[in-house]
């Protein structure tokens, strides 16, 4: 029922009676006002803080969801140029530089709640002046649709209105140190009609984002039952011949409210491998913003017009290149194949969209992205098995497009199948990774072992190559997945099976003296782990290794460190960090058993993990590296 509603207001295709190009207009007008407000915050904080110019933009916006790929897919067709945008409300991303200080970040975040609401306020009383009767003329829609009993989504519901729409603020304990769900009325500006300001919404307790929601909000209710009088002098009900199987039961009214969304705005939170995922596509170049025109018209205009003729709204928006919506798409069949997805339902669009994305070309570096996601050296070349859990999916919800996707004919969908192939087959080896009590299995920690001893070896090669410079490796501490569960098994409070094992074997920290020393030890390991330091640096993401040079703020100072990923056969297989911690910043802790092995200590391994998710596409490892993350900040404040 939301989705009907959401349709309703954004469908600009269909004339019935609601205003919809003038609303579209005053979103399209919002959504540039946030996009010019976050330009003015990023040369505030440069100005007030001083930020090097290197680092000038610590706040990146931009639209992605299904109106952005519209107008990127055909930038001059009817929906960028006519209709400002598709069918749906517009989904928009706010992200901030996870890498900048801690108290810095807490600041611009409580700057954006300001600048994201206030915008928001301003567009509804926009948005009110030219609503009219579109509450009226939905609720006509939906009675016409409600009546007719042969539809298939036939629903015995009535939909009301909210009057007053409100503002609603919800926040995690984290944030207030409560839990609160506030509503109240949105203050009432001078304007005709204030009923028809659409409602604001602030989520902060949906890990692992912030969601700002721009939309009205509806009931579904269950007419009363007739009195047995009036009922039995009702004329008889007929029933269509072939009734929905299955037939809707409705038991009570929906207490939830039903969402007509215009604007939604998500923000990953400060503390969140998302966050940095995010970032790092934006960083690496893997998403490119561009700005482009988005117009609404009227329906008689020329598209084709060069000039604005015609012109409801003509606005300038940040738009993701089309590479992004493949990795959008592709994470969400992703998210299919193991089991996480909300929306399995949605299999087919994602199918035909990901047809859309192949048919434009550029068919190797979609195979390449893919690749990467997937884990393998080259997704067009390696076939899985075909995966049941995959097969039933497909069959339940591919819909029309079924008997394609199972015929392995299409070029295309062959190569999303067997995304979701490799995922699927991954998933369940991940799940074969503990016993039935709850432990690591024997295989698994088989591969921990030989992971342990083979990474041992390259630290001894490395560190007997050349001795002048190692002198100043103090010592080193395994921080493989294996230290973490062995870590939450003694803690009792959260499930290791849960959280999960990576399927990296091959993880620890290293303690030099001094910065030359990390630089000069980490150029040995890198060039070890086979990268050619001579080779260009755009072709950096094709190397086998990944790595990143950095500082950690801690109470004594600022530590330099390192932390490469290295790969194999397009898999993650080693996380190494080297840091000038010292001791007493960075601890390590003695095993039980064997005296001569250390183990990083926890926050070590959560920067590490923090740091890896930024070097690494693969699906699977970025999830359970999120998980792992997320119970770590669980424990102990790791960040």
């Amino acid at each position: 029922m939301s989705g009907w509603l959401t349709k309703q207001i954004n469908d600009l295709g269909k004339p019935d009676g609601i205003k919809k190009r003038d609303i579209r207009a005053q979103v399209l007008h919002a959504l540039q006002e946030i996009d010019v407000r976050i330009a003015e915050l990023n040369r505030s904080l440069q100005e007030k803080f001083h930020v090097a110019p290197g680092r000038r933009d610590l706040v990146k916006f931009y639209m992605k969801g299904g109106n952005a790929f519209e107008c990127r897919l055909d930038p001059s067709g009817e929906a960028a140029m006519q209709n400002g945008g598709g069918t749906s409300d517009w989904d928009t991303q706010v992200v901030i530089d996870p890498w900048a200080p801690v108290p810095l970040q807490r600041f611009i975040y409580g700057l954006l709640e300001e600048l994201v609401t206030d915008t928001m306020i301003r567009a509804g009383v926009d948005i009110a002046r030219v609503a009219d009767t579109f509450a009226d003329e939905t609720v006509k829609h939906w009675k016409a649709q409600r009546d007719n009993l042969e539809r298939k989504d036939y629903s015995a519901y009535t939909l009301e209105y909210d009057d007053p729409q409100s503002l609603r603020q919800v926040y995690d304990q984290q944030r207030l140190g409560l839990w609160t769900n506030d509503r109240r009325r949105l203050s009432e500006p001078d304007i005709d009609h204030p009923e028809r300001m659409p409602g604001i919404l602030l989520n902060d307790a949906i890990r692992p984002f912030v969601l700002y929601r721009l939309g009205y909000t509806w009931h579904a209710k269950l007419p009363p039952p007739l009195p047995f009088a009036a009922l039995s002098a009702q004329p008889p009900i007929r029933l269509p011949a072939k009734l929905p199987k299955p037939f809707p039961q409705m038991k009570a009214d929906i207490r939830k409210p039903l969402l007509m969304e215009l604007i939604d705005v998500t923000l990953p939170r400060r503390d969140t491998i998302e966050a940095v995922a995010v970032w790092e596509e934006l960083a690496q170049e893997q998403i490119k913003i561009e700005k482009k025109t988005v117009s609404v018209k009227s329906p008689d205009a020329d598209i084709a017009e060069t000039e604005p003729t015609g012109d409801i709204a003509r606005v300038t928006l940040p738009l993701p290149n089309i590479m992004y919506h493949l990795r959008e798409i592709a994470t969400m069949l992703c998210e299919i194949a193991d089991g996480s997805s909300r929306h399995p339902d949605k299999l087919e669009r994602r199918f035909a969209r990901f047809k859309q994305i192949w048919g434009l070309g550029e068919n190797e570096q979609i195979k390449r992205i893919l690749s990467k996601m997937a884990g393998v050296p080259d997704i067009g070349a390696t076939h899985p098995a075909h995966m049941e859990k995959v097969t039933q999916y497909i069959e339940k919800y591919g819909g029309d497009l079924k008997d394609d996707i199972l015929g392995d004919k299409d070029d295309a969908f062959m190569l999303a199948r067997r995304l979701m192939d490799w995922i699927a087959q991954r998933t369940a080896e991940q799940n074969d990774s503990f016993t039935k009590n709850d432990h690591v299995s024997r295989a698994w920690l088989g591969k921990f072992d030989r992971g342990r001893n083979e990474l041992r070896e390259i630290v001894d090669e490395v560190a007997k190559g050349v001795p002048d410079v190692v002198e100043g490796a103090l010592e080193a501490a395994y921080s493989d997945d294996l230290v973490l569960i062995r870590f939450l098994e003694e803690n009792e409070y959260l499930t290791p099976r849960q959280i999960g094992l990576s399927g990296v074997f091959r993880a620890a920290v290293i303690r030099v003296r001094t910065p030359m020393q990390v630089d000069a030890l980490g150029t040995l390991f890198l060039a070890r782990f086979g990268l050619n330091l001579d080779r260009p640096k755009s072709a950096e993401g094709e190397h086998p290794v990944r790595y990143r040079a950095y500082g950690v703020p801690r109470a004594t100072g600022i530590t330099h460190e390192l932390t490469m990923v290295a790969f194999d056969e397009g898999k993650a297989t080693t996380y190494l960090s080297i840091t000038t911690a010292t001791s007493g910043e960075a601890p390590f802790r003695r095993d039980a058993v064997n005296p001569y092995v250390n183990f990083a200590s926890l926050p070590e391994i959560a920067a590490q993990r923090k740091i890896a998710a930024a070097l690494i596409e693969d699906y699977l490892i970025r999830n359970v590296i999120s998980r792992q993350y997320e119970a770590l900040k669980t424990l102990l404040p790791v960040v």
